[in-house]
């Protein structure tokens, strides 16, 4: 391959490379447009052979142009370290007269922002942008610090951000997102649709929002939906007769494996449509160039796959047969022969249903599950142990929760079929759900590793049948992957021997000297590096973030959890789990709160069948404060709850759709707080005495809960509250926009104004990065509009203590009210939680923060 360089800047820019278009996915009018383009640059372009369907003389080829990777040779092109491009890579070198990243163009579906280019705003700090650009970078996107017109996404925090305001004053045509969305992408290892992430009005801001909107039919599960199709395949349409098409069988001989069990018929119709494209039949490995089978097991799968020859199951075949045209079999899930029984890892022993799957990608995932050994139920029942949903919002879900049911996505299933073995569910990368997203759009997406298969099922020198290894794995699966630490990304490229990133870059691509130079960039390549490495700190940063975030219980008043949470904990993780869970840290149990509900409603199974009578629905969903009957007790709550549960007594661990709040006395926790905007109704914890004590549940009108001594504190009649909340329906603060500093303690107070409809900030003292706006009361509906009398709409808060180290805060603040035109009021904790308890707005001058009373203190 040419050293290009020291390459003379009038000489053309392709000279002494040899390229080839693959045109599977690309007009003939586009093949012929990107040929003409190398020529004219002094490239040399050889023609792709239809008949042959196969690059002839790849060694020769220094380039590959393709809108995919779903051609024969890819993977050998890759062994090969020859850079496979989409055609936007030829367009964009000529542009800048620069020969650009081949990486950055790569069609690999790993590198799944390949086609990004980001621009971070001037209110994004300067550690979390290089955050960002290093994981856009190792996901194969570019980055610009300067905004241009290749930028396809600017990150900003708010619309005021001033290349937000050059964006729009420009016309660029680009996409304007909250960080939230990269850091989504980061969490579930794909991109994820922009929609909900657009500035100005972001749907994740937006508590009425609406219902998820359902998803369109994933091409990627087309015609690949089932791997014992019924009945022969459809003749291959007329307008597929065209140059484009690799020709699926010309001049290929097919064998068909034995454990198909074709009648005569079937076969004699098969064997027809194959010689009607140019194909023919064997019975022999050795000369076959195709084998058809089900499972990954016996002798002529094995040999065939060392051989490298094409293997797929029947609905590959029908696909080849219905689009004349060629595609790896280890390119969707349900084309590649199933694991021989009873599958892979513990999948045998789990019941698993659907939610929020419709149509083709219903009957995908149900295929999908019986392939990996699982038991597919399409009816949701409280014996099912794991859940597959598109999102969260959905009465299934919420039985989920209540049944204490696994709730997981369906990247879980592609994952672990993919990769031979039973993933983790310590992953967040399957229990995470974007919010506003629903998961089926990226459905199918996940290709068959083609490395793990080789491992498991036919690698040369293996001493153990198929099903003897599957056995194996399956003991230890479980232990091995619940200490993985990688990445989604990572997890993800390992399925490649080599992608793109691997290849070392030929000469030829550094003509500048700068092989990573991206639109805008002026920076080294020492800071993208940098970038690279801080992205692993950042993001260890952000996961201890969110597993903090998720800590149930006593975080009102922040530090680390409380001694006697630990023993509950540890409790609850005896009897098989004990022994992982002592080795694990603190963060990482913390993490693993939902364990709780899953102990709570195995204890109520057992209970069950040792009652043999059935389970109460759900009455009521009760969330407990302050009282402390299970405190240090773990084994004893379990217990309880599970009974409770069975007399239709479900017990929340966080406030989210209550209907009984109970508490010996008023408390001024968050989750009590935060559950009177249910507008749930108050009761003692007398009412648990006694539901524990009969094995009933009273009259709730019985066991009120007495708030007289914090009406005389507070001068908040609760039963009023309670009415208030009904009409606000989570709605008092809906249009604020509430500033809160971190010693103050933002991490609680953020999920009150949340509980109540507004949008609570972190205050750092940075006014370009933030905005805020006045509010309109009249826009609200006359049952809330009458609990906002006392509200100002131009009044800008920001919640603080009454510290010296707070008051250098202070002047920004008022410096970003004044710049919105709106009233800056710096306030105690006590205003929030009086306002929420109140559920109306209202107003005392000793709620306000002055400098004077800091230096009176």
């Amino acid at each position: 391959m040419a050293d290009t360089s020291m390459m003379d800047a009038s000489q053309p820019l392709f000279e002494g490379c040899t390229f080839t278009i693959i045109p599977t996915t690309l007009t003939q009018d586009r093949v012929i447009e990107v040929s003409q383009d190398i020529e004219q640059c002094g490239g040399t372009v050889k023609s792709f052979d239809i008949d042959v369907g196969r690059i002839t003389g790849l060694e020769e080829l220094d380039y590959i142009v393709s809108a995919t990777t779903d051609f024969p040779d890819y993977y050998r092109a890759l062994d090969l370290m020859i850079h496979v491009v989409k055609p936007a890579w030829v367009e964009d070198s000529l542009r800048i007269n620069k020969i650009k990243n081949p990486r950055t163009y790569s069609p690999d579906p790993v590198l799944f922002l390949s086609d990004v280019v980001v621009c971070c705003g001037d209110g994004i700090p300067e550690g979390d942008k290089e955050a960002i650009f290093g994981g856009v970078l190792a996901m194969g996107g570019q980055y610009g610090n300067q905004l241009s017109k290749l930028t396809t996404h600017l990150i900003a925090l708010s619309m005021e951000d001033p290349r937000c305001e050059m964006a729009v004053k420009k016309r660029l045509n680009i996409k304007i997102v909250l960080p939230h969305w990269f850091n989504d992408c980061l969490k579930v290892g794909w991109r994820v649709n922009e929609r909900p992430y657009l500035l100005p009005d972001p749907e994740i801001m937006n508590v009425e929002a609406g219902a998820i909107p359902p998803t369109t039919a994933s091409a990627d599960i087309k015609d690949a939906t089932n791997p014992e199709p019924a009945g022969p395949p459809a003749s291959p349409p007329a307008y597929l007769a065209q140059p484009r098409a690799i020709k699926a069988f010309d001049g290929k001989k097919v064998m068909l494996g034995e454990d198909l069990n074709l009648n005569k018929d079937l076969k004699d119709v098969l064997t027809g449509m194959i010689k009607a494209g140019g194909g023919s039949m064997t019975n022999s490995v050795a000369q076959a160039d195709i084998y058809v089978c089900n499972y990954r097991k016996g002798e002529e799968y094995v040999k065939a796959s060392q051989a490298n020859k094409d293997v797929g199951n029947l609905s590959w075949l029908y696909f080849l047969i219905t689009h004349d045209k060629w595609t790896n079999p280890m390119r969707r899930m349900m084309h590649y022969p199933r694991p021989p029984p009873p599958g892979i890892g513990n999948f045998q022993d789990y019941k698993i249903s659907i939610s929020s799957y419709t149509g083709e990608a219903r009957v995908y995932l149900e295929n999908l599950i019986k392939a990996l050994g699982a038991e597919f139920t399409r009816t949701f029942k409280q014996d099912n142990t794991h859940l597959i949903t598109a999102h969260r919002n959905s009465e299934k879900c919420e039985a989920a929760e209540e049944w204490g049911v696994n709730i997981v996505n369906h990247l879980w299933l592609e994952d672990s079929y993919a990769d031979c073995k039973e993933k983790s569910l310590t992953s967040e990368r399957y229990t995470y759900f974007p919010p506003r997203m629903n998961m089926g759009d990226i459905l199918g997406a996940t290709e068959i590793n083609r490395e793990a298969v080789k491992k498991m099922y036919f690698a040369k020198g293996r001493k153990k049948e198929p099903e003897a290894m599957s056995n194996t794995t399956a003991g230890v699966s479980r232990s091995h992957t619940d200490g993985e630490a990688q990445t989604p990304l990572a997890g993800k490229a390992g399925r490649r021997t080599k992608t793109a990133g691997d290849v070392a870059t030929p000469a030829r691509s550094r003509i500048d000297g700068k092989e990573n130079e991206t639109p805008g960039t002026t920076g080294s390549r020492g800071a993208k590096d940098r970038a690279l490495s801080n992205l692993h700190d950042v993001m260890e940063d952000a996961n201890k973030y969110q597993k903090e975030a998720k800590r149930k219980g006593g975080v009102i008043h922040g530090g680390r959890r409380r001694k006697e949470d630990e023993i509950v904990d540890k409790e609850k993780r005896k009897g098989g789990r004990e022994s992982t869970a002592s080795k694990r840290s603190i963060d990482e149990v913390e993490a693993d709160d939902a364990s709780t509900e899953e102990e709570t409603e195995e204890t109520a199974q057992k209970s069950k069948k040792a009652r043999k009578g059935p389970i109460a629905p759900i009455k009521y969903r009760m969330l407990v404060s302050g009282d402390k009957r299970w405190q240090g007790d773990g084994d004893k709550e379990s217990k309880d709850k599970a009974r409770l549960r069975e007399i239709g007594l479900f017990i929340l661990d966080e406030p989210k759709k209550v209907d009984l709040l109970c508490a010996p006395k008023v408390v001024r926790t968050l989750k009590f707080v935060a559950a009177l905007a249910d507008g749930p109704q108050l009761v003692g914890s007398e009412y648990l005495d006694y539901a524990i004590k009969h094995n009933k549940l009273p009259d709730a009108k019985k066991y009120p809960l007495d708030y007289s001594d914090f009406r005389k504190q507070h001068g908040v009649d609760l039963s009023d509250a309670i009415t208030r909340a009904k009409q606000n329906k989570h709605r008092l603060l809906k249009d604020f926009t509430i500033f809160c500093t971190e010693k103050a303690k933002f991490d609680v107070y953020k999920d009150i104004v949340a509980a109540n409809g507004g949008k609570c900030l972190k205050w750092d003292n940075r006014t370009t990065a933030v905005t805020a706006s006045k509010r309109k009361i009249e826009s609200q509906p006359k049952e809330v509009s009458q609990n906002l009398e006392e509200d100002e709409g131009d009044v800008l808060y920001l919640i603080s203590e009454l510290q010296k180290t707070e008051v250098k805060l202070w002047t920004k603040f008022r410096e970003l009210a004044k710049k919105h035109d709106m009233i800056p009021r710096i306030v105690s904790t006590e205003w929030l939680l009086n306002v929420a308890m109140a559920q109306k707005i209202h107003w005392k001058p000793e709620w306000e923060l002055k400098e004077e009373d800091v230096s009176k203190k």
